[in-house]
């Protein structure tokens, strides 16, 4: 809106200013040629991402479609097919003549993907092995820093002292960072005493961005699952009591929702991002539990369609609630059975301060393990928590 208002404000301008002998037309002929070259004014805030390449100015973040408009095209044409994850991004090659570069192509949408549907939200160039001549081609940042002509004297005078300075055996890099994925590194090499590699990036979603929408569907990978008839009897075995009903982890909200669950403040419109997580609130009847549910699929899904990779239980939690694992496991077990059942399993315990975490090896660790604590002053070798996880998808 202020921006539509000064334009306005020019144009009024321009036609006062405008001579008598000067008609309305050619009046506004004028005023939208200044404007058009306000536009395209490489700014002097680097922080404006952007960047001026062949005479045209780049304003990160993108969209392909706009990128490409600019003449540049894909190395690879397969590359244009490639799938991204919601809030994922990856590097993809383009040409513009003799000039290659990378671009940092960004799924900021709920939804996957791909590459042509996505941002491009930063861009690499690299003079160093390139097959043009760098500093014929301008290309220029804020303040009119240049590649293949600055130094690093130039860089510091034009934006101050770096966030971080890194020297290397052949060059300097100088980073100028305003957040995370929002920054600017400058590779100056030492044998020329030039500016040869430029990498800037800005992953901030744009204003008014359409992330796109929901699907109601329910995934497969949600109607596949099937509740489990029994505990296993190894401790690892996926299959928990969790609050008297039996679970195969991960397993879907749904599964909860049939054993008489309710999702607690989660509204008609609410869905968790592709690949994402959240935290709910279940109840049923006087029973409360928190939740950190994960949607295991790339499309943004409704809550009942995620996943729960985690249970846990304490003896400070309420008292209407109870957990199991295969095996029997359960509040106040005894640390020697569990170590002994373990040892048996050739499993790797690992014992740190007052917990103990049982694991099958280092490869497994990360997704499936089971977390017991001792905080009993009176035994401190009686299971007080207990937590259970297990990633893994089958």
């Amino acid at each position: 809106m202020k921006k539509k208002t000064v334009l306005a404000m020019l144009l009024a301008g321009c036609l006062a200013a405008a001579p008598s002998g000067v008609s309305a037309e050619e009046a506004d002929a004028q005023a939208t040629e200044e404007t058009a070259a306000e536009e395209s004014a490489l700014s002097d805030d680097l922080f404006d991402f952007q960047m001026e390449i062949l005479g045209e100015v780049y304003q990160f973040p993108m969209t392909y479609a706009d990128f490409t408009a600019k003449g540049w095209t894909l190395k690879n044409e397969e590359d244009g097919n490639e799938m991204l994850g919601a809030n994922t991004y990856g590097f993809v090659t383009f040409r513009k003549g003799d000039l290659s570069a990378s671009a940092d192509m960004v799924n900021l949408m709920v939804n996957e993907a791909p590459v042509t549907d996505c941002l491009a939200a930063g861009i690499e160039i690299d003079g160093v092995y390139s097959d043009a001549d760098i500093a014929s081609l301008g290309i220029k940042l804020a303040k009119g820093v240049t590649m293949g002509v600055s130094t690093v004297d130039d860089i510091k005078a034009a934006y101050g002292e770096p966030s971080d300075t890194y020297e290397g055996d052949l060059y300097w890099k100088l980073t100028y960072e305003k957040d995370i994925y929002e920054e600017v590194e400058f590779y100056v090499y030492k044998e020329q005493n030039t500016l040869l590699e430029v990498s800037l990036r800005n992953m901030v979603e744009p204003e008014n961005f359409d992330k796109g929408s929901v699907s109601g569907e329910t995934p497969e990978i949600v109607t596949s699952y099937a509740a489990p008839a029994e505990l296993g009897e190894d401790m690892l075995d996926p299959v928990v009591e969790y609050c008297g009903d039996l679970y195969n982890l991960p397993c879907p909200i749904t599964a909860f929702q049939a054993n008489g669950w309710k999702l607690d403040g989660i509204s008609e419109d609410d869905f968790v991002e592709g690949r994402g997580i959240d935290f709910i609130t279940m109840t049923r009847d006087a029973q409360s539990i928190d939740l950190t549910v994960h949607n295991k699929t790339q499309n943004a899904v409704l809550h009942e369609n995620c996943f729960v990779t985690e249970l846990e239980l304490s003896v400070y939690d309420a008292s209407n609630l109870s957990l199991t694992l295969s095996g029997g496991y359960e509040l106040g077990a005894a640390k020697a059975d569990i170590l002994a059942a373990a040892e048996a399993k050739g499993y790797q315990a690992e014992e740190s301060d007052k917990y103990l975490n049982i694991y099958k090896d280092d490869d497994s660790k990360i997704d499936t393990r089971i977390d017991f604590g001792f905080y009993d002053d009176e035994d401190e070798n009686k299971v007080t928590t207990i937590t259970f996880r297990n990633e893994v998808l089958e």
